[in-house]
């Protein structure tokens, strides 16, 4: 039976690690030696290091799962809906290394799956929602391709986290959030959408 109190402390120790370097470049020493516990303790806990990688990415996507959801709680209108669902992706991926993604595809092919069903289901399924709310209630244009624009969304977030395009020397967080959202929304939303945006005092990242 394994100990949960340190399996808590090493997922947390690896999710830290995982975001920051990726999954190659970090063996279970460097965890050991990170949690300044032995490389046994860790087997105790689980069976491999593609164990620890499967288990790091289910709670980062139920982490995930939740900031998205929790844009929902409040009444809200589809466009500000949509912004907040923009800046929860892109926060994950200003804040994770395109390492990580790349190890995930070659190395750890179950643990890229559950980040994939994240995107292909979860996410895709709210967006697209959202966007038919919106077109319902008149924020939205009613001409737009809802599955082309949902595909859009998710590839121009995805875009926000390359430093070779947006490094962090030139552009801000904030920066690249607020010209991202503005080319996603003034080209779909209808008048009313439109002046909702504008109004909008976006602090989505902390200074």
């Amino acid at each position: 039976m394994y100990n949960s109190e340190n399996r808590e402390k090493i997922l947390a120790c690896t999710e830290n690690l995982f975001k920051k370097y990726g999954t190659r470049s970090i063996s279970l020493d460097d965890i050991a030696h990170h949690l300044n516990m032995s490389k046994k303790t860790i087997y105790e806990s689980f069976a491999d290091k593609n164990d620890i990688v499967c288990q790091t990415i289910t709670i980062l996507r139920k982490r995930m799962e939740e900031l998205v959801e929790a844009t929902f709680d409040k009444p809200a209108n589809p466009v500000e809906r949509l912004i907040k669902i923009f800046i929860c992706i892109i926060s994950m991926m200003r804040e994770t290394s395109p390492s990580l993604i790349h190890d995930l595809q070659k190395y750890h092919e179950n643990a890229w799956q559950i980040l994939k069903e994240f995107r292909d289901d979860f996410l895709t399924s709210k967006i697209k929602d959202t966007v038919i709310d919106g077109i319902r209630k008149q924020y939205i244009n009613s001409a737009l391709d809802v599955n082309f624009y949902v595909t859009f969304f998710l590839h121009v977030a995805q875009l926000s986290g390359n430093e070779k395009l947006f490094p962090r020397t030139k552009y801000s967080d904030q920066t690249v959030a607020i010209n991202l959202i503005d080319c996603l929304v003034k080209g779909i939303a209808t008048k009313k959408g439109r002046r909702v945006s504008k109004n909008l005092k976006l602090t989505p990242f902390k200074a």
